[in-house]
């Protein structure tokens, strides 16, 4: 979150801050490329995976949070862990 600028910094909040506000159900039912999530399959992911991100997290989830940008994270009961910010959409095919 650092090295995004003050606008993207400010859209996270926002796409966070009304997500918090959905349930799951809504966002898995919203549009995609809004506020809703897409899955992503954990090979089609270009960047070293974490080892603590175990084989049972199969695939991983894109929220979009400044435009089309995706934050991608997994989720685990009701939390979903942040792990990229993929603002220059290089994470995964697009």
């Amino acid at each position: 979150l650092d090295q995004c600028t003050k606008g993207e910094q400010a859209s996270f909040a926002k796409a966070s801050r009304k997500r918090s506000l959905m349930t799951w159900h809504q966002v898995w039912s919203a549009d995609r490329h809004g506020l809703g999530a897409e899955k992503i399959a954990r090979n089609s992911i270009k960047a070293p995976i974490s080892s603590h991100i175990t084989e049972d997290i199969e695939y991983f989830i894109a929220l979009r949070f400044c435009g089309k940008a995706p934050m991608v994270g997994y989720r685990i009961n009701d939390v979903f862990r942040i792990i990229w910010l993929d603002r220059d959409f290089t994470l995964y095919k697009h």
